[in-house]
């Protein structure tokens, strides 16, 4: 099943807040069962150390006043038993004494002491114990030495608390320990559970209890409200979710009408951009500019398909025409000479436009390997200016070259140096009859910089820009004459480009041009053995296989 986007957003919104949920319940119900279990043992330590400060009160005063204690409880005493201290604390005694009715009541002071010990918040507690709990619940024990009842509380009738035999014996003087009973209840089947407090007096055991029913009530009570208002809550997570999400997906739903709107004749168009600076802004941002580089990249494309059949066409026009013309009436052997050599330069320039046009086609896909290796630059460029001098000869151009020392780069040597011959050609081509090109290489800090100036006509600031773009050219009149076809600057741009180095061009009309070329240098000289029967072939190789097609034809062109 296929789901919006907005749908998942809500129904994962919904799913974390149900966790969410859960686990806040749970260690929210955890956290006050907890609590409630920590107050009424802090409460049940409370009444006994109320119980444990009244019994020493009325055995002093009991003492001082030299009154005869009033006789025991009814309820059977151990052989043996000492029970002095606790003489008074028999029913009549305790229905007239006043301050006994407290002992199930926390005194203010014990309690704030008790607080204190035990770091009990005190909002909390007072809520607790005045709230929460009933007073008249508490069900107090007293035993004396020897395990013998001597008080109950009213609410135990004739029932006692049942204690366990070991938890009795581990009570020590002054300290209180807690334990849960299931008490039985008279009359009825079954138990209740009881949560109770020993403690070891001076002569006697106190004993408070509560029933854990009440406060487990009120945890039920807690738990079902949970239960009910989960419900509520994921219910309006989920509208809540649902409108949130619908409100910030809306943006992309504009985004989206847009970018169906826009085609190849429309790339003008803009996706709208929210006034917030959030990440579907930012998405906008992008796509737009993603359509201003793809808009760049069909108007280059119909640009360079223009001027390619234009290239094309032009030489198949006049190779056509030639071909007619020779076959429409009958010439002389030296006439059809003259055509077939005139349709062979058409032929050539044809094979030079495609060979450049698939050079410049494979280095967009990728498909060009180079075999890049340390290489003499001085010693390339050299090689350079030997054949520009050749080149130059026809046209009485004078070719200098000037060095320092031996620099060494990593590089392809085939295509650095058809990247130089071009820049140099192309300044042979610029430069009137007895001008003068000069090639000078220096280091300048980790890089090599070339400068190739001419003495030509120069390029106006208007055309700098442009002219390393394909089949650009300034007079396209002049190129077209001089056999360029608007593609060899670009081809040397890309070899400069995929050597890490850069290309520039000072120019200024009827003062010459300078091409400026920087390429990184090796950190390391490299150590070749003299001689080296490869490099030299492979150098006689490379200008071997350039040269020659020079001489047949010009190679590009402004």
């Amino acid at each position: 099943m296929n789901l919006s986007l907005r749908a998942r957003l809500t129904l994962w919104f919904c799913l974390v807040m149900a966790i969410s949920l859960a686990v806040f319940s749970v260690l929210t119900y955890g956290s006050v069962s907890n609590e409630l279990t920590s107050n009424l043992d802090v409460s049940l330590k409370n009444v006994i150390s109320s119980l444990d400060v009244i019994i020493r009160k009325r055995a002093e005063q009991t003492k001082e006043a030299g009154e005869k204690p009033a006789p025991p409880p009814p309820v059977p005493h151990k052989k043996g038993s000492k029970s002095n201290d606790l003489a008074f604390l028999s029913k009549d005694s305790l229905a007239a004494d006043s301050t006994i009715k407290t002992a199930i009541k926390p005194l203010k002071t014990e309690l704030a002491a008790q607080k204190q010990d035990q770091k009990v918040d005190a909002v909390w507690t007072a809520i607790y114990e005045h709230i929460i709990l009933n007073p008249r619940n508490f069900m107090i024990q007293v035993m004396d030495t020897n395990g013998t009842i001597v008080y109950r509380s009213d609410n135990l009738g004739k029932d006692s608390l049942h204690l366990p035999g070991s938890f009795i014996t581990t009570a020590q003087d002054s300290t209180v320990q807690f334990i849960s009973v299931d008490q039985p209840i008279r009359g009825k089947d079954g138990t209740q559970r009881l949560r109770i407090a020993l403690a070891r007096s001076r002569s006697a055991y106190i004993v408070a209890g509560y029933q854990v029913d009440e406060v487990q009530s009120l945890l039920d009570q807690f738990f079902s409200t949970l239960i009910l208002l989960a419900p509520a809550v994921l219910l309006l997570s989920m509208v809540g979710g649902w409108f949130l999400a619908k409100t910030t997906l809306h943006p992309v739903d504009e985004i989206t009408r847009t970018a169906q709107d826009i085609t190849a004749s429309n790339l003008s168009r803009r996706l709208p951009i929210p006034k917030s600076n959030d990440e579907i802004g930012r998405l906008s941002e992008t796509l737009n500019d993603m359509i201003s580089r793809l808009e760049s990249s069909f108007e280059r494309i119909r640009q360079f398909t223009a001027d390619a059949s234009h290239e094309l066409r032009t030489p198949l026009t006049i190779l056509t025409g030639e071909l007619e013309l020779a076959l429409r009436t009958r010439k002389s052997p030296e006439d059809y000479q003259d055509v077939l050599s005139s349709a062979l330069q058409e032929v050539l320039r044809l094979s030079h436009v495609v060979e450049s046009l698939l050079l410049l086609s494979r280095t967009d896909m990728g498909q060009i390997s180079l075999i890049k290796e340390p290489t003499d630059l001085t010693e390339t460029l050299e090689e350079v200016a030997d054949a520009a001098t050749i080149l130059g000869t026809q046209k009485n151009i004078y070719i200098s070259f000037r060095h320092s020392q031996a620099l060494f780069i990593e590089a392809d040597r085939a295509k650095l140096y058809q990247m130089f011959l071009n820049l140099v050609d192309n300044a042979i081509k610029y430069t009137p009859e007895g001008g003068m090109i000069s090639i000078a290489v220096h280091p300048d800090g980790e890089f090599a910089e070339i400068r190739v100036r001419d003495t030509g006509i120069g390029i106006n600031p208007e055309h700098r820009k442009k002219i390393f773009d394909r089949f650009y050219r300034v007079d396209k009149a002049r190129s077209r004459e001089l056999g360029g076809a608007g593609l060899g600057l670009s081809i040397v741009q890309w070899i400069v480009q995929i050597h890490g180095g850069t290309i520039a061009v000072e120019s200024e009309p009827g003062q010459g041009s300078t091409f400026i070329v920087r390429l990184p240098l090796l950190i390391e000289e490299p150590v070749t053995p003299p001689d080296d029967p490869g490099a030299q072939k492979q150098k006689g190789r490379a200008a071997a296989f350039e040269l020659p097609r020079l001489l047949k034809r010009s190679r590009g062109g402004r």
